[in-house]
């Protein structure tokens, strides 16, 4: 009998003593998981991103705890982008996302989102800067301003809503501009209906664009042309009122 509770002891000791080095352990671990953690923040303070990316990758993979998961993917994310390693950075925004959809910084992701986009329109748009293709579809540019229209009505209250809004503007000349080269294009093979419909398009899209009124030029040149001259007069007053608008 004593032996028997004897052997109950033990166990119970043995059990204790499991317990405490698993709860050192563990502690261990949430430790030093803090310390990868903040050199990783530390790495990309110093724009040392690929750094960064290395020590927020094996922190991501070896994540016991899941403490700083949303951070961990929010400063990748960043990271990636500032490498320009586009298709990481979206990939950890779609994982974000569906993860926290109602995080605090889910602002900043989408507004990422739509940096990503417009970078990739710039890259592209540099590659083509020499070649005259009026064919060419400006996929991200679009997508971009689309995103920053939402990000401005889901998010007014952003501290990232100044930039947003810049962006977009830009975004719009971009865009017009393009459409404009479209309406050039049409007008010097003498389609002057498609000159119309796609400068009524540019006007009523981006008509705080700086090539509003050369647009309104060429409608007005198209419905001479098709000898519709009582419109071609009305478009006429309308370029004279704008003119002395930004006179």
């Amino acid at each position: 009998m004593i032996l028997k509770r004897n052997i109950l002891i033990i166990c119970i000791l043995l059990l204790i003593q499991s317990l405490a080095c698993s709860k050192n352990d563990i502690q261990q671990k949430f430790i030093q998981e803090q310390k990868i953690y903040e050199y990783g923040r530390k790495e990309l303070k110093k724009n040392k991103f690929n750094s960064a990316i290395f020590c927020l990758e094996n922190m991501k993979k070896k994540n016991i705890f899941n403490i700083y998961w949303d951070k961990i993917q929010i400063n990748l994310i960043y990271a990636y982008y500032k490498i320009e390693n586009f298709s990481m950075a979206q990939k950890n925004i779609e994982e974000f996302i569906k993860l926290y959809p109602k995080h605090p910084n889910i602002d900043y992701v989408f507004y990422m989102k739509s940096l990503i986009d417009i970078s990739l329109d710039k890259n592209i748009f540099v590659k083509t800067l020499s070649i005259i293709n009026y064919k060419s579809d400006p996929f991200y540019a679009k997508r971009a301003f689309f995103e920053l229209k939402n990000f401005l009505y889901r998010y007014p209250k952003s501290i990232y809503i100044i930039n947003a809004k810049k962006d977009l503007f830009n975004l719009k000349k971009r865009l017009s501009e393009h459409d404009f080269k479209i309406l050039q294009y049409y007008f010097s093979h003498k389609q002057y209906i498609a000159v119309i419909n796609r400068g009524e398009e540019i006007l009523q899209k981006y008509p705080e664009t700086p090539c509003t009124l050369a647009t309104l030029d060429y409608i007005k040149q198209s419905f001479i042309s098709l000898k519709i001259f009582k419109t071609a007069e009305k478009v006429s007053k309308i370029i004279s009122l704008n003119t002395m608008k930004n006179v």
